[in-house]
């Protein structure tokens, strides 16, 4: 495992922003891991995909966006699966109300989803903002580290150190955004995941660019902010794909 080599340019696509003397803001995001029906492919998820968001216009109550994501840079064996449905909620009272709208009326939608990409898990985390980015809602790239507290870190320790990264971020123009996602209900009862490092980039470029300045120099920059607070994993890249959902509510 790399010692925090890495703060993630993630994409996330949430109200939430992280300011001197306030606490966090925060916003609920649920997870379904998905594997395509034999003889069906990305197209035919969209195309489902594509009647859900028009249904989810007419029938939910709350703001809800949804995000189709694939591997672009992963090892498919430690991912047995073909896709994640990420969806995004303001708060997780507002992701309990969609759910119960969701299986209160939408069977038929969930039928076609069932027929051509049925989903195995289903997961809840809050997401947290510790570098917002500038064009939130489009398509873009999440690099992705599953993380674990190490012994004697906190949270105020750990906020301080998002505090002084972001910070090196903007002062060196590094770009993208970087959030985080904090593990709830749904996770494997083997996982030691505490939280999840997710850095957005707007292309695989700009991902390029901002690895090219963690070697030459930000990891120092990353290390000098954490310290040994959290291990995190490999990172892994997916490509996102905004899908609709309810706005405006």
């Amino acid at each position: 495992m790399n010692k925090l080599m890495y703060v993630l340019l993630a994409f996330c696509i949430t109200p939430i922003a992280f300011a001197d003397h306030h606490a966090p803001q925060t916003s609920a995001v649920e997870t379904f891991f998905c594997s395509f029906a034999d003889g069906k492919d990305m197209d035919d998820l969209l195309k489902v995909a594509g009647e859900w968001d028009a249904w989810a216009s007419n029938n939910f109550s709350k703001d809800y966006r949804g995000y189709v994501l694939q591997s672009v840079v992963a090892n498919d064996a430690d991912f047995p699966f073909d896709t994640v449905w990420l969806g995004f909620a303001n708060n997780h009272q507002a992701m309990g109300t969609i759910n119960d709208e969701w299986m209160a009326k939408g069977g038929k939608v969930q039928k076609k989803f069932d027929s051509v990409s049925p989903c195995s898990s289903h997961s809840l985390m809050t997401a947290m903002a510790v570098k917002p980015v500038e064009n939130m809602g489009g398509p873009g790239f999440l690099q992705i580290s599953s993380c674990e507290m190490n012994e004697g870190s906190d949270m105020a320790s750990l906020m301080a150190g998002d505090k002084a990264w972001a910070a090196w971020m903007t002062d060196n123009n590094m770009p993208g955004g970087l959030f985080r996602w904090f593990t709830a209900v749904g996770e494997p009862r083997g996982s030691k995941t505490d939280f999840y490092n997710v850095y957005v980039a707007s292309s695989m470029a700009e991902r390029g660019q901002a690895h090219d300045m963690m070697m030459a120099g930000g990891n120092q920059a990353l290390q000098s902010a954490y310290g040994n607070l959290a291990t995190c994993d490999n990172p892994r890249v997916w490509h996102a794909q905004p899908v609709g959902g309810k706005s405006g509510s």
